[in-house]
């Protein structure tokens, strides 16, 4: 892995200096080693911690208070707290690297197309969808949380089980997380192109939003719809510390409660496909 990892933070110094060396000579090639260690001192000042054998990157997170139904399920402290189940003082294009450190491939956001021709007012009304919508698209990864409860006990669990789904009233399904990787643009004419998470400060969505300035989304037939969820009783009190784990590589603790969900699951119960096209009802919007 170390020969990608260089090749990518080569990659990251060459950004920093294409504005070229005084006098107008050659831009100076950074040396690898060096940016490296500056990389990890940024990490470790973040307090990100990356596994490079696991192929893991945790970051400390705080359990939210959200007063609105959950839009993010991770967002930078400058985020919409009022709809996010935890946020990070991790700063957002740290946090990206250190994502794109351990192989996470970037995939493609959720896209509406009108119907056409159109349904009438009337078919509206009786719940016809004027949009379709094609999913997000992409090699799936995977998070998990640990923290310790008052008592002194040890959790950890997928954060599928703390993010309820307000149609089922049960904790959210199979799903799947795309990564995105966010965007650079101008914030104003004429300036120079910006990491826009790290002014949005919003991570990880649970529903389909436009642009994608964030880092990842969930996949799942229901995340068109940004009143469809809220968090689960399994939650700790909000203000509680905990580790939060992303994997490039799928964890056994996701294994098993996948192996639960299908055994629960009548037969008649099919899984929708990631990345299909859903024609449903719901609401599929662009970031306010």
């Amino acid at each position: 892995m170390r020969a990608p990892l260089l090749s990518f933070l080569l990659v990251a110094a060459s950004a920093v200096c294409q504005g070229g060396e005084p006098g107008g000579q050659e831009p100076r090639q950074p040396d690898p080693e060096a940016v490296l260690q500056e990389m990890m001192a940024s990490f470790r000042k973040q307090g990100i911690v990356i596994d490079a054998k696991a192929r893991t990157v945790t970051v400390p997170v705080v359990v939210n208070q959200p007063a609105d139904p959950i839009e993010y399920l991770l967002i930078h402290r400058r985020g919409k707290k009022h709809e996010a189940v935890f946020w990070t003082e991790a700063k957002p294009s740290v946090l990206n690297a250190a994502l794109l450190m351990i192989g996470l491939q970037k995939g493609t956001n959720a896209t509406y197309e009108e119907k056409q021709p159109p349904p009438t007012i009337e078919e509206i009304e009786r719940g016809a969808d004027p949009l379709i919508v094609t999913p997000p698209k992409g090699v799936p990864f995977y998070m998990t949380v640990k923290w310790r409860t008052p008592a002194g006990k040890d959790v950890e669990c997928c954060v599928e089980d703390l993010l309820l789904d307000l149609t089922t009233q049960q904790p959210v399904g199979e799903c799947a997380w795309v990564y995105l990787g966010g965007r650079m643009a101008q914030l104003y004419k004429g300036e120079p192109e910006v990491y826009i998470a790290d002014f949005e400060g919003n991570l990880v969505s649970v529903c389909y939003l436009t642009p994608d300035n964030h880092l990842a989304t969930m996949v799942h037939e229901r995340a068109r719809d940004d009143q469809n969820w809220w968090t689960t009783d399994l939650l700790p009190e909000p203000g509680t510390e905990m580790q939060f784990v992303f994997h490039k590589v799928e964890p056994a603790l996701h294994k098993e409660r996948v192996k639960k969900l299908r055994a629960q699951r009548p037969d008649r119960e099919k899984p929708r496909k990631a990345g299909t096209k859903q024609d449903a009802p719901g609401r599929a919007r662009k970031r306010r």
